[in-house]
This record gives C-alpha cells, sequence and structure tokens, in this order.
C-alpha cells in the first residue's frame, strides 16, 4: 500500500479574503485602542480638575464653618462686621470723615 500525498489546492481568493479580514481585524482593534486610550486619558484629566476644584471647595467650607462658630460664640464679630462692613456707628459716637483735598493745577 502506497500512500498517495494528499494534494489541497485551495483558491488564491480564500487567503487574500483572510488577510483582508485580519488586516479589518487589526485597523478596528488600533481604533478601539486609540479611542480607548484617548478616553483614559481625558477622563484621568477630568479627575484630577474635579479633584483640585473638591478641595478648594472644602477649604472654603472649612474657612465658612469657622466664620459660623465666631458668629455663635460672640456679639463682637456681628458688632465688628456692622461697623467695618456696614458703618454703623454705636449711641454717643461721633463720625470724622477726611477729605482729600483736590490738587490745583
Amino acid at each position: 500500500m502506497s500512500h498517495k500525498p494528499k494534494v489541497v489546492i485551495t483558491p488564491y481568493g480564500k487567503r487574500k479574503k483572510r488577510k483582508k479580514y485580519r488586516r479589518i481585524l487589526l485597523f478596528s482593534l488600533f481604533i478601539f485602542l486609540f479611542f480607548t486610550l484617548g478616553a483614559y486619558l481625558f477622563l484621568s484629566w477630568l479627575i484630577k480638575k474635579e479633584s483640585k476644584d473638591l478641595e478648594k471647595i472644602r477649604l472654603e467650607n472649612q474657612k465658612l464653618r469657622g466664620e459660623i462658630k465666631k458668629f455663635q460664640s460672640s456679639d463682637k464679630a456681628y458688632e465688628e462686621v456692622l461697623r467695618v462692613k456696614m458703618g454703623y456707628i454705636a449711641e454717643g459716637e461721633k463720625i470724622i470723615i477726611y477729605k482729600a483735598e483736590a490738587k490745583k493745577p
């Protein structure tokens, strides 16, 4: 018994189709990776930005909590705000207003 080797003849077109599908698949993977990397970098930048904003807000909240405690603890804080920021005076006090003289040419 002699074995004859099998000869398989594949059409050239099938190889071309396989290569074409491989190229399409590789190109699709490349595009997918490109957009995934871009999305990752954008989101990581956005997270860092939002973290900085959050830290600023936390510091501002801490400052405001301190002011609230100051107002809750005594009336001196109210008096300070009324006098300095609002311009009120207490009974019996006099206001002295200084006016700058206009420069003569």
